[in-house]
């Protein structure tokens, strides 16, 4: 019960990450670690790279590929373990 509840939550977030992730694609993001670092020095960002865009393009796709698949994994675990399903 617990992996399918892990399942289930995992699944959701890779989901809601995904969405919102492709939703603000062609925004420059930089991370919180980065962002301190760069208040406490006072300099800018670096612009995103080629590369950069590409994983980008990359983390999105895997978590619509991921997300759903956990999502309905966990699901069916549940469904089995609480025999809904014969």
């Amino acid at each position: 019960m617990i992996a399918s509840l892990f399942f289930v939550v995992f699944g959701g977030f890779l989901t809601f990450m995904a969405i919102l992730n492709w939703r603000h694609r062609h925004e420059e993001k930089i991370n919180l670690l980065e962002a301190s670092i760069l208040k406490a020095t006072g300099a800018e960002p670096l612009p995103l790279t080629r590369l950069d865009r590409i994983l980008q393009a990359f983390h999105i796709i895997m978590a619509f590929i991921f997300g759903p698949v956990l999502l309905l994994l966990g699901i069916a675990m549940m469904a089995d373990q609480l025999g809904i399903i014969p």
